[in-house]
């Protein structure tokens, strides 16, 4: 059946045209009369003069029937048509045999080598397209047959598939349903028990496994066991009846129906699950016990309620509680005791830092302070004394005219040049010590040594005393200086710890002119590939103003790659660090942050959108406690 399965699908140019037939006989006459007389009546024909021929051609394309002379030289027409029903492709073609051999033996032969017609010539054409038309309608009958049959058995295979997964699936349904532990029954909008199952005894033994206390005798028992503790049953209602058939009132307490058919209700009222639990004494009135009921609607009016025992759930739900509360309590310590470890290594290190920034500032001021002083005190007398030299010898230049030596000298010497110069220098050398003068203060200033505690002080004077001190740094390379862009607004002296105020203005322009020595050679090349694109100028803004709270604001700006949001999010706790690692410790925004917040009472803040910069905002109150909550850093 597989094999004409096999034909049937196989395509072929007379399921969509007209029928093919093949003509086989060595006489040509014969051929163009049969090729007349079927290509006139509407079919399509193809000619062989020789059997093997014949094979050849069936073997390229199949025809729909085929007329095959008896005697032809080599293989004759009982041999191709013997050929042809041994294969499997060509064993279904019909073979009408055309002879002039009238007997009946001949006949016969020609039946049983798979011939289905035989016409004796000389043949009548009627009888030709006759025969040809009845055989052609029979293959096709023969065709629709073994479909139909086909598709009739494929029907049956699929119906015995279905029913074999329908069987196993209810066989998978009811291992399920009996391997559930729980009351099952289907109660009706009025109250009556339409059906009611209990736990079968598998599971029934599975549950006294767990409760070694609880070990009735016989599956009924069991089963009456299990009921009773599920539902308080009424006192009239007999242990071993049936619940089908009655109301519920007459079975479960009055406080359980009443709760049983409120759910039952908004189950038919909705069509949706309803969740519901409930909590009661056991049946020795020893605990109690949570039990989980599910409503579901089965039926236009009727409901299928599923009751499970949760206790063990519950209690293991508190313990999972209880171990969580514990694990947050004990989380929450953990985290308190290492922001406070944190805190204090914080602490230690801004201590540590500024008890060695101002032994070191103490120390270069002071060794700086008093040769300055000598210089600072000196040039002055220098000036003087050189002016006085100078006019002195212009003056005996004038009254004494020099000789020929003396004037080679001054010649070589470039007399005149070097009296300018010298001028130039001196000048030079008091604007150099001028320099350092203001460099030393600035140290003094920064670190306040000679100050303690709270001060009024100007801002704008300790924003730009610590500019002093980094603008050599604000120089990257020999072409490109990082711009300064001051807008400072009127503000008033401000109460705070000026030392530590400065600290954090270091640590923040510090960070901005790093951020910005980094991005520039990127900066640089991208300019240099995009010749159009605007040119990028390094800046820092730093900008001060008044609220209407009475804070002052104190914004410090730069155009740098910004800051992400992960980043942000992480920026002022210690240790952490956007730069790359050997390059920061992440402490100083940290140091800041503590000084600003907690030290001052102020807040600090970061602005930021990635590629636009970065901005940090400091709010200041005018006025501060005098007591420092953290004692002195």
């Amino acid at each position: 059946m597989n094999s004409d399965l096999g034909e049937l699908n196989k395509p072929r140019e007379s399921q969509n045209n007209r029928p093919n037939i093949l003509v086989v006989d060595d006489t040509p006459d014969n051929v163009r009369l049969l090729s007349s007389v079927l290509t006139n009546n509407g079919y399509r024909v193809c000619k062989a003069l020789k059997g093997d021929m014949a094979l050849t051609v069936c073997k390229n394309a199949l025809p729909d029937l085929i007329l095959l002379d008896v005697m032809m030289p080599g293989m004759d027409g009982y041999e191709v048509c013997k050929s042809l029903k041994q294969q499997e492709s060509t064993r279904q073609i019909p073979v009408i045999f055309l002879s002039a051999l009238n007997e009946v033996e001949d006949k016969v032969k020609a039946f049983e080598a798979g011939g289905v017609d035989y016409i004796s010539k000389p043949f009548q054409e009627a009888e030709v397209l006759s025969r040809v038309q009845t055989h052609l309608k029979l293959r096709q009958l023969q065709i629709n047959l073994q479909e139909k049959n086909l598709c009739l058995e494929q029907e049956i295979k699929d119906r015995q598939n279905a029913q074999r997964s329908l069987e196993m699936s209810e066989a998978k349904n009811r291992a399920l349903v009996n391997a559930i532990p729980d009351v099952m029954f289907r109660i009706g909008e009025d109250g009556f028990f339409l059906d009611y199952r209990s736990p079968s005894l598998k599971s029934l033994e599975d549950i006294a496994d767990d409760n070694p206390e609880n070990q009735p005798g016989n599956a009924l028992q069991k089963s009456q066991y299990f009921t009773q503790n599920i539902f308080p049953i009424s006192e009239s209602l007999a242990a071993d009846s049936s619940f089908v058939g009655k109301h519920i009132n007459e079975v479960l307490s009055n406080d359980l129906a009443i709760w049983i058919m409120h759910y039952v209700q908004q189950t038919l009222l909705t069509s949706k699950l309803q969740l519901a639990e409930y909590i009661q004494r056991d049946k020795n009135q020893e605990r109690w016990v949570s039990y989980e009921v599910r409503y579901v609607k089965s039926g236009p009016s009727e409901v299928l309620a599923i009751a499970r025992d949760i206790s063990s759930r519950k209690q293991a739900d508190a313990a999972k509680l209880q171990a969580e509360a514990i694990m947050r309590h004990q989380k929450q310590k953990i985290e308190q005791a290492l922001k406070d470890l944190q805190e204090a290594q914080v602490q230690l290190v801004q201590n540590e830092k500024m008890v060695g920034l101002g032994q070191l500032v103490a120390g270069i001021a002071h060794e700086i302070n008093n040769p300055v002083n000598f210089i600072y005190g000196n040039i002055s007398h220098v000036q003087s004394a050189t002016s006085s030299l100078v006019k002195l010898l212009e003056i005996y230049q004038q009254e004494h005219p020099p000789n020929e030596k003396v004037r080679e000298v001054m010649e070589e010497l470039d007399f005149d040049f070097l009296t300018d110069d010298l001028r130039k220098m001196i000048t030079s050398i008091a604007a150099g010590a001028d320099r350092i003068n203001e460099i030393v203060l600035s140290l003094r200033k920064f670190s306040l040594m000679d100050e303690a505690g709270v001060k009024k002080v100007d801002i704008h004077e300790n924003l730009d005393t610590t500019l002093i001190l980094l603008k050599h740094r604000f120089k990257i390379t020999d072409e490109q200086e990082i711009e300064l862009i001051k807008e400072y607004g009127e503000i008033p002296p401000v109460l705070c710890y000026p030392g530590e105020l400065n600290q954090v203005f270091f640590n923040l322009f510090n960070n901005a002119i790093d951020v910005l020595k980094d991005i520039l050679p990127d900066r640089l090349k991208a300019q240099e590939a995009n010749p159009n694109a605007p040119e990028f100028i390094p800046s820092i803004q730093i900008s001060t103003e008044l609220t209407e709270h009475q804070t002052l604001l104190i914004r410090i700006k730069d155009n740098g790659p910004g800051i992400s949001e992960s980043g942000r999010s992480r920026l002022f706790d210690p240790f952490f660090t956007t730069k790359p690692v050997g390059k920061g410790r992440g402490l100083g925004l940290s140091i800041s942050y503590q000084i600003v917040v907690q030290k001052h009472g102020g807040q600090l803040s970061c602005n930021s959108t990635p590629g636009q910069g970065a901005e940090f905002v400091i709010e200041l109150p005018l006025v501060q406690s005098t007591v420092d909550p953290l004692g002195a850093v």
